[in-house]
């Protein structure tokens, strides 16, 4: 069997890999929600990373939610049953194809981004401050190719 040359001992590069990524992972969640609180917000990271998304591609479809953040639809629409109960978002059915329901984030959803961002991007700042942009770069490179590759991944697009 012809064999990558990365992949001949990929046990032990996903075991260094997996780790890591876990440790960012918890320590973002849990830095993020105590900002979230800090503002006066009751929202998981999830919920937040899900009005983030709808700021940049307001009236993005339910289902690009579910490409783009990689989740099932029960778990999208919980999110945005959250966020639709914060009035943080609206649901609008596509005048076009009323099977589509597009997200819009609402003027309270907007000044919640305007106060939720600066913050994040204190906190991305602070955790990067070791990373050149050129690292920081080619981790992006690679961390997409490898979802890329996985056969569960879904391209992300923002058109329909």
């Amino acid at each position: 069997m012809n064999h990558h040359p990365l992949t001949q001992n990929i046990d032990i590069e996903l075991a260094a890999l997996m780790p890591l990524i876990g440790r960012i992972t918890c320590y973002v969640r849990d830095q993020t929600s105590q900002i979230y609180k800090t503002l006066g917000y009751d929202l998981t990271p999830e919920a937040t990373d899900a009005l983030m998304i709808i700021h940049h591609f307001n009236g993005l479809s339910q289902k690009m939610l579910v490409d783009i953040l990689g989740k099932d639809k029960a778990s999208i629409t919980r999110l945005l049953n959250t966020l639709v109960k914060s009035n943080l978002v609206v649901r609008v059915q596509d005048e076009e194809d009323r099977r589509i329901v597009r997200a819009h984030i609402t003027e309270e959803g907007q000044q919640a981004f305007l106060g939720i961002y600066p913050e994040l991007q204190k906190l991305s700042a602070r955790i990067l401050q070791t990373t050149s942009s050129e690292d920081f770069k080619a981790t992006i490179a690679v961390l997409s190719n490898i979802v890329g590759a996985m056969p569960c991944s879904t391209p992300i697009k923002t058109k329909e």
